[in-house]
């Protein structure tokens, strides 16, 4: 065997023949992998995530766990939010002030422009540069599975969700169904 090892590795036009494979094999495998990023926005390089996309990825996270706990293999999970993701973008505050002195009476004036600073994309277009993305918070998750209606099971839903999602377990419901 090592001998066959030693015949491929002193042979390089064998080894650049096996590299090419190599490279053709991962290139054709981006071509299929089947990731499509649809709803997304891109800003400055940086992928981000509309609110439904963010609801499935949340509820998937907790399915899981339930299947975990559980053994259902379907659960219902449905997860609801306080509001939309919101985006802070960079921007440069300017404030003018002026001032008058008149015969009866003194003016000041003060105007203030915000504007974005922005950057180049790939297209040529701008984009406001995006500095935080902040996740919504989660108002409140209904989970329907079986074996939610035995008391001890339901508490360790409870708990598990409630650490991994960071809410009270006054926002969490759980409830038996037929898996």
């Amino acid at each position: 065997m090592n001998e066959k090892i030693k015949k491929i590795t002193h042979n390089p036009k064998l080894l650049i023949i096996l590299g090419l494979g190599g490279i053709l094999l991962i290139f054709i495998s981006s071509l299929f992998s089947g990731e499509t990023k649809t709803d997304s926005k891109t800003y400055a390089g940086n992928t981000t995530y509309t609110a439904e996309q963010y609801t499935e990825m949340l509820e998937n996270d907790i399915k899981n766990i339930v299947t975990s706990i559980t053994g259902d293999k379907n659960p219902t999970v449905v997860i609801t939010l306080e509001s939309g993701i919101r985006y802070s973008y960079a921007s440069v505050d300017e404030t003018d002030t002026s001032s008058s002195t008149g015969s009866v009476t003194d003016q000041s004036s003060e105007s203030k422009k915000q504007s974005y600073i922005t950057v180049k994309t790939a297209d040529g277009g701008e984009q406001a540069l995006l500095v935080t993305e902040i996740m919504p918070e989660v108002r409140g998750v209904a989970i329907i599975c079986s074996g939610g209606n035995a008391e001890a099971t339901a508490e360790k839903i409870k708990n598990a969700v409630t650490a991994a999602l960071n809410i009270t377990s006054k926002r969490v419901y759980i409830s038996g169904g037929t898996g």
